[in-house]
C-alpha cells in the first residue's frame, strides 16, 4: 500500500515540475488589451483654443483624468493602451487655466508625430 502512495506522489511531483511559469508563457494565449484614461479625439483637440472657459473644455474633451486639489488651474488627461503588461500607446494632455479661462495646453496628444510611444 505504501508503494502505491509513494509512486503516486512521485508521479504527481514529476508532472507538476513540468508546469513552470517559463514553459507556460510560451503557449499562445489571448492577451487582454487594457485601455485606461480618456481617449482624446484629434478633431476635438484641433478645436481646443486659448480663451475657452472650463465648461467649454469639459464639454469638448470630457472630464479630466486627474484634477489635483493642489493645482486648481491645471487639468490632466491621460490615456494608455497596454497588452500583456507592455504599454503600446501613451498619450497625455495638460491644460492650464488662468482663472476660468484656458491659457495653454501641452502634451504628447497635441503632436501627431509623437502620438504613440512603442517600446
Amino acid at each position: 500500500m505504501n508503494k502505491y502512495i509513494v509512486l503516486t506522489l512521485a508521479v504527481a511531483a514529476l508532472g507538476l515540475s513540468a508546469c513552470s511559469s517559463e514553459r507556460v508563457s510560451n503557449f499562445p494565449s489571448y492577451k487582454l488589451k487594457v485601455e485606461q484614461g480618456n481617449e482624446l479625439d484629434p478633431q476635438r483637440l484641433a478645436q481646443l483654443q486659448a480663451g475657452m472657459t472650463r465648461e467649454q473644455v469639459r464639454l469638448l474633451l470630457g472630464t479630466p483624468s486627474i484634477r489635483s486639489a493642489f493645482h486648481a488651474n491645471r487639468w490632466d488627461y491621460q490615456f494608455a493602451v497596454t497588452r500583456n503588461g507592455i504599454t503600446q500607446e501613451n498619450h497625455n494632455l495638460t491644460v492650464y487655466f488662468d482663472g476660468d479661462v484656458l491659457s495653454r495646453a501641452e502634451g504628447s496628444a497635441l503632436n501627431p508625430a509623437e502620438k504613440t510611444d512603442k517600446p
